[in-house]
């Protein structure tokens, strides 16, 4: 996805959620998440560099796409 279509199912995913408070949370950890340094700075270099060949494998067998993941998040929410 690129950035448009990432904002586009941010903004998808936030006009569904009708609990204030969530929101208000969703909200406060975004902001928390701008604020922090870059995690990978403490990452040894070979850490980094696995990590990066890991995001460009398109084959990974254990992912599951944006729509199954958000489904499972709106049922864990519901518990």
């Amino acid at each position: 996805m690129n950035a448009l279509e990432l904002r586009g199912a941010f903004v998808s995913l936030l006009s569904e959620v009708e609990d204030v408070e969530l929101l208000r949370r969703m909200l406060e950890s975004c902001v928390e998440i701008l604020k922090k340094v870059d995690a990978l700075d403490d990452l040894p270099p070979e850490v980094i560099e696995a990590l990066e060949k890991a995001e460009q494998d398109e084959d990974l067998s254990d992912t599951i796409t944006n729509e199954t993941a958000f489904k499972m998040f709106r049922e864990w929410q519901k518990q």
